[in-house]
């Protein structure tokens, strides 16, 4: 395998983004995308180029190779960086399965437990070669196409928890990853690293509890700017609370939020003033702490069948939802979330969604878990 060729797999913001930084940082890319997407990926099959602009580098980057060949993507790569929306692990997990190589690295980005779900499909497909694992809790970048092979960066990650499965080749795997991105830091497993994506706490409920205004405004509405309010302030903490206390259960850390340090924050405000500003402006400290969400005047979402329900609800907190239930923390902001989603998308996130029980770890204990993150089987 060359260690300088990296397959990316996935043609939306993020692999546009994730594609364009490595080539222009002097790697050897391969860019796949699945053939049913080839009409919104022709202009980069076509010039093997992309476009990219913002606060990461801006450029033109020539890629290794642009495709919609499996096999010739992955062929020779050491890592494959899977970025898809989360509900299109099973059909990339499927695809890559007949064609993968002796020791490969696959890593999500971000992945929610999808390192799993890839686990799970390879041994259902009885793939025989040792292929390891990975997962970040988000992707490097915020970024947006802006056309064909054009991608905007408006945010750079500072912190990138990374998870690897089986998690005893945790030392081996980062410092393998971290020359891609060194801002990855070593999670104790797949499952803290999917617990710590920031998005199903930040997405959903602010999405709902601006419904009104999101079907009045007919497409101008800006959540970042608008929808981070004391109201929903108030209701991320409630659902960091119970991220909290499933991590204690299971001796993991989140990477932001409680390692908040208000003393520097304060304005001359109360904790709980200090706590909102902080949120108004950037909760997730995965992005840095100064000012982000203000600065983010990204439209959207238009309607409540955006990524923000219809990924963040049931692939990041069913999860935490069904996680919760294994362990006995209780979730109830997370289930009531989740619940008001279904009823308002007229579809069962709790039965539609991607759990402990869709990972194979429903008849587990905390004891048979950890194990089983440990050592693979």
């Amino acid at each position: 395998m060359e260690k300088d060729l990296i397959a990316i797999l996935g043609g939306g913001n993020g692999g546009h983004a994730v594609a364009a930084n490595l080539a222009l940082n002097g790697y050897k890319v391969n860019f796949f995308e699945l053939p049913q997407f080839a009409v919104n990926f022709e202009k980069v099959l076509r010039t093997r180029e992309i476009r990219i602009e913002g606060v990461s580098i801006d450029g033109t980057a020539k890629l290794n190779l642009a495709t919609t060949d499996i096999q010739q993507a992955i062929r020779g790569a050491e890592v494959i960086l899977v970025i898809t929306p989360a509900f299109g692990h099973q059909a990339m997990a499927e695809t890559c399965a007949p064609f993968v190589e002796e020791g490969q690295i696959i890593t999500l980005m971000a992945g929610s437990g999808g390192s799993l779900e890839f686990a799970k499909i390879f041994k259902q497909k009885k793939v025989k070669k040792e292929i390891v694992f990975a997962e970040t809790c988000t992707l490097p970048y915020g970024a947006r196409l802006k056309g064909p092979g054009f991608v905007a960066v408006f945010i750079n990650a500072v912190i990138l928890p990374t998870g690897v499965f089986p998690s005893k080749r945790t030392d081996e795997v980062i410092p393998k990853l971290k020359q891609y991105y060194p801002i990855i830091t070593p999670a104790k497993d797949v499952l803290e690293a999917a617990i710590n994506n920031p998005n199903p706490i930040v997405h959903p409920v602010a999405t709902l509890l601006s419904a009104t205004r999101i079907e009045h405004a007919k497409g101008e509405f800006y959540l970042y700017a608008e929808g981070m309010t004391p109201s929903v302030a108030r209701a991320y903490e409630s659902l960091n609370e119970e991220r909290l206390a499933i991590c204690k259960a299971l001796g993991y850390q989140l990477y932001h939020w409680d390692n908040l340090d208000f003393e520097n924050y304060n304005l001359g405000e109360t904790e709980e003033e200090c706590r909102y500003r902080i949120l108004n402006t950037s909760m997730d400290a995965t992005f840095g702490k100064d000012g982000i969400y203000a600065g983010i005047k990204m439209k959207g979402p238009e309607h409540l069948k955006d990524r923000y329900i219809t990924e963040d609800v049931p692939y990041g907190m069913v999860l935490i939802s069904t996680l919760g239930d294994l362990i006995g923390v209780p979730t109830p902001t997370h289930d009531a979330v989740i619940q008001l989603a279904s009823v308002i998308n007229r579809t069962n996130y709790f039965k539609k969604g991607r759990g402990i029980k869709e990972l194979g770890l429903s008849k587990m204990d905390k004891r048979s878990l950890r194990k089983f993150l440990t050592d693979g089987k």
